[in-house]
């Protein structure tokens, strides 16, 4: 006998996750217990020993089923995600290889199985298995949305023959799939960086452009005359000179994280409808130009609204990032309510942060709201930056624009593949 159903796919709920002991057992089970504790309190207490009898039998029934459903099912699972990272909305898709091994001596009887697939929860029946014996599944994983979608565990079914006691269990390990944001060519913002004022952008650089960043601990195919023998004594390591290219200027990549910012609800009231679809197209747009600097080996800074970095610190230290970094980096962010109790704006306080740093040839500035409080901002990060580019990603049925006041461009847009256009409109608008 089969027990309750994992979740409802068809609503989109996901799995349950593992159930405990004590909740294992099923309405006949909780029914069984009940009608056998009284009939043994009845029996103990009129001095009838076949009411005692027939007590201890449902009560030992209970024992029995909650001892069928205890333990795991011996199974070995196997996962592959194919591919490991995807694109958003990829046509190709991804799927999660599952194989179900039985690893005991026995013989497994057939069970029910579901596996989660980021949000929902898909079913499947393992079969009997023989020892040894696999059984494998494709699970589709969700590619619409961009995020880290988790994978597994398996939940496994679990049952007694009368049906007293019903349990979920995990087997095996869960795994995640990265879906990426999309990132498109953008002509203007590559040109821009490569005739950069602040020298030539090629690979084979003069060492008169080279100048001392940080220390670093040594990885291999590090030359060893960039080697730091005096900080290597200390650190009980090897220590290597990181060096920087001067004549590669630096790109400010600032992506707004505030969900309350494109004009929705209250951050109170949860996220406004159709703002999930708006905040990916952000990120799309930070993602296409934060790639091209990565491409082009421009010193990347890479934060959210507030002056935080979205790259993890180890990859700071490490000095340099590529394109992965940067793609896996904003494959992890998500909107977050906004704090309407601060007086100031953080994004303001970011811009001014950033325009009293080191000069650079390049900052972009991505929000889902309007950006016209931020003029002061933007034209003071224009004493800094070489260029400054303004983004606005707007709801469907919002008017797009393009303009241009000195170094600031501006530009709204409702999705990724607007922005080339918008960029070359707002070059002609000068």
């Amino acid at each position: 006998m089969t027990g309750p159903a994992l979740g409802d796919p068809a609503t989109g709920t996901g799995p349950p996750g593992a159930t405990p002991l004590r909740s294992a057992l099923t309405m006949r089970g909780r029914m069984l217990l009940g009608g056998a504790a009284l009939v043994l309190a009845a029996g103990l207490y009129l001095n009838y020993p076949e009411l005692i009898g027939l007590g201890v039998a449902g009560v030992a029934a209970v024992l029995a089923a909650l001892a069928a459903v205890a333990r795991s099912p011996r199974v070995a699972v196997r996962r592959t995600i194919e591919p490991a990272r995807v694109t958003r909305g990829s046509r190709t898709g991804a799927s999660a290889h599952v194989v179900v091994q039985n690893a005991s001596r026995r013989t497994l009887p057939a069970m029910s199985a579901r596996d989660r697939a980021g949000p929902r929860a898909a079913p499947f029946a393992i079969p009997r298995l023989r020892p040894g014996a696999e059984h494998p599944a494709d699970i589709p994983l969700p590619v619409q949305r961009r995020g880290v979608v988790p994978s597994g565990p398996l939940l496994v079914a679990r049952d007694d023959p009368f049906g007293l006691a019903h349990r979920t269990l995990e087997a095996g390990l869960a795994s995640e799939l990265y879906v990426r944001p999309r990132v498109i060519p953008l002509p203007e913002i590559a040109a821009s960086l490569a005739r950069s004022v602040d020298g030539p952008q090629a690979d084979s650089t003069m060492d008169g452009t080279l100048a001392f960043h940080a220390l670093r601990e040594y990885v291999p195919g590090d030359e060893l005359r960039h080697v730091h023998w005096r900080a290597s004594v200390h650190a009980g390591k090897l220590v290597v000179k990181q060096h920087i290219d001067t004549a590669h200027a630096a790109v400010a990549v600032v992506l707004d994280l505030a969900a309350d910012a494109a004009g929705g609800p209250p951050a109170d009231l949860g996220l406004a409808a159709g703002f999930p679809e708006v905040f990916d197209a952000a990120v799309d747009c930070a993602a296409s130009v934060a790639v091209i600097a990565a491409e082009q080996r421009h010193p990347l800074l890479l934060t959210d609204g507030a002056g935080e970095s979205l790259l993890p610190g180890t990859i700071r230290r490490r000095g340099g990032c590529t394109v992965d970094d940067v793609l896996d980096a904003l494959t992890r962010v998500t909107a977050g309510p906004g704090q309407p109790h601060r007086a100031a704006d953080p994004l303001t306080g970011t811009l001014r942060r950033l325009a009293g740093g080191a000069r650079g040839s390049l900052a972009v500035v991505v929000s889902t709201r309007p950006m016209s409080g931020l003029s002061d901002s933007l034209r003071q990060l224009a004493g800094c930056y070489a260029r400054v580019v303004a983004v606005q990603v707007a709801a469907a049925g919002a008017v797009a624009g393009a303009a241009r006041t000195g170094q600031v461009v501006w530009v709204t847009v409702q999705r990724l593949d607007d922005l080339p256009a918008a960029l070359l409109r707002a070059r002609s608008a000068a």
